[in-house]
């Protein structure tokens, strides 16, 4: 089998990680590929017909400021099922119910059973999803022998996505960070925004929240901002901004902070 083109990058855009996953424990050639740069997230996808065939690749991409969340675990192909369903029927029609015309019929039943059971097994994935602010996901698919390698490239992954995402052009200093590349914007203005609802009280009082993070939630759920205010990874700039809103709740949230 021909190895599929690299994955071709803009002109002027950096690779910030990459990874390959082998999302089919007996055909490992089939390989997914993984690649973040400092503009988008790439996820490549091999093609097979019937799960074995391989047939090029699929490659879908999206932009880093659109991802809003980043899941690590366990999912269904809904292709894979239905697929693997609708062998698992023919081959037993074709075993039971042509075997009396010719016995062949029978070895080709028990084939195309064999390959839906196949397809339903592989069905169930284990991977990384890019969830952008539509709602749409992209599905990096590993195999399930590969768990560690997924929480590892997630950890990677959403330092680069989250905690060094780029920065919002709101003309407010930002706060100052260890690491003089990371610039951290602070939120636009106080008004609400019209975005739909993407973050929830968790990740506001969640100490682990990266603080670029903390900024959007300020910025786009005004419910959560005395949630926010209290979060000890609050930076001061984020800070200064919460106090000039005049918000009682806010204010309470500030006094009471350690």
């Amino acid at each position: 089998m021909s190895q599929d083109p690299a994955i071709t990058l803009a002109p002027g855009e950096r690779e910030r990680f990459s990874e390959q996953f082998s999302p089919n424990i007996i055909l490992t050639q089939f390989k997914t590929t993984m690649v973040i740069t400092d503009r988008r997230v790439i996820v490549r996808q091999p093609n097979a017909i019937f799960g074995i065939i391989p047939r090029g690749y699929n490659e879908q991409t999206s932009p880093l400021r659109h991802v809003s969340q980043i899941n690590a675990g366990e999912s269904f192909s809904t292709r894979k099922l239905i697929q693997g369903g609708i062998g698992v029927i023919m081959g037993l029609y074709l075993t039971a119910g042509m075997a009396a015309l010719s016995p062949a019929l029978s070895v080709i039943g028990l084939l195309v059973i064999g390959l839906g059971a196949f397809l339903l097994y592989t069905a169930h994935e284990l991977g990384i999803g890019f969830r952008n602010h539509g709602g749409g996901v992209l599905f990096a698919a590993a195999s399930k022998s590969e768990r560690a390698k997924v929480e590892a490239a997630k950890r990677a992954v959403n330092d680069i996505v989250f905690a060094r995402e780029q920065p919002v052009e709101s003309g407010v200093p930002a706060a100052p960070v260890t690491d003089p590349t990371v610039v951290i914007p602070a939120p636009t203005s106080a008004a609400p925004s019209s975005a739909p609802s993407r973050f929830t009280a968790a990740q506001a009082s969640d100490p682990t929240t990266p603080q670029a993070v903390l900024s959007q939630i300020a910025e786009h759920e005004p419910s959560l901002r005395s949630t926010v205010a209290a979060n000890p990874n609050c930076y001061p700039g984020l800070l200064d901004w919460l106090r000039g809103l005049g918000d009682p709740e806010v204010e309470r949230a500030l006094a009471a902070r350690v």
